[in-house]
């Protein structure tokens, strides 16, 4: 049967593992969130390009109706014009010239809308073709982040495998009474049963210890409760390695 001191360096042990296990869990919970918001920014970046190509065809689609509509205008100029030979009176020319007038004039405004359209169809094309780009390179750095992302989950949750099966192995060292309680407090409290002590505050709650109570814990040689949280305190200095247990 192990003696109070004994069962403290299987506890530190334990505690070291908890620790790995949570950080890993912290993982698990906050990448799946990362990751969702990875891909809302692509969604976002692919909204905004789809946004400029719709403006783009929009135009095109008004070109093709303006294009349309001139081929219609000067069609109906030349057959007006054709008409010229035929006109018999001085009244009948000046009605057919100001016909022609008012058919040149809707033309020339279609014309001048046409230049107007093509110049800004040629800047959004340029705009797209560069923004395109950029949300290229946007992209593949986000999606390697997701990967990366991915990656840590999976790795993640392999070591929790790893550690949860480190700790069983460590769990039949301690005494019957002391495994019990760790057991007891580690499912009321899900994380860890243990804190670990750093100065006077156990870093199970971040409560401060009395001085007498935090000397007793460091000397490791019996079993002591954090009276605010009620976790087992041991004390090892935090930046000793964490150890496999073999």
């Amino acid at each position: 049967m192990n003696n109070a001191g004994e069962d403290i360096q299987y506890l530190i042990k334990l505690l070291k593992k908890d620790l790995k296990i949570k950080e890993n869990k912290d993982v698990l919970e906050s990448n799946p969130l990362r990751i969702k918001k990875i891909d809302q920014m692509i969604s976002v970046l692919d909204d905004k390009l789809r946004e400029k190509e719709e403006k783009l065809e929009e135009m095109k689609k008004e070109e093709r109706h303006l294009n349309g509509v001139i081929k219609s205008e000067n069609d109906k100029i030349q057959k007006k014009k054709a008409e010229e030979n035929e006109i018999k009176s001085n009244a009948a020319y000046r009605a057919w010239e100001h016909e022609v007038k008012y058919l040149t004039g809707k033309l020339e405004t279609h014309e001048e809308r046409m230049l107007e359209l093509l110049e800004k169809i040629d800047k959004e094309e340029d705009e797209i073709s560069q923004f395109s780009d950029d949300v290229a390179g946007k992209k593949e750095r986000l999606l390697m982040e997701r990967n990366e992302l991915e990656n840590e989950i999976k790795n993640s949750r392999e070591q929790c495998e790893v550690i949860e099966d480190e700790k069983l192995r460590i769990l039949p060292h301690l005494s019957e009474k002391v495994r019990k309680e760790y057991q007891r407090i580690l499912n009321a409290k899900g994380d860890t049963a243990i804190g670990n002590l750093v100065g006077d505050v156990c870093q199970g709650c971040f409560s401060k210890l009395p001085p007498q109570k935090a000397h007793e814990v460091r000397k490791n040689n019996k079993i002591i409760k954090c009276e605010f949280c009620g976790r087992i305190i041991v004390y090892y200095p935090e930046d000793q390695k964490t150890e496999s247990y073999e």
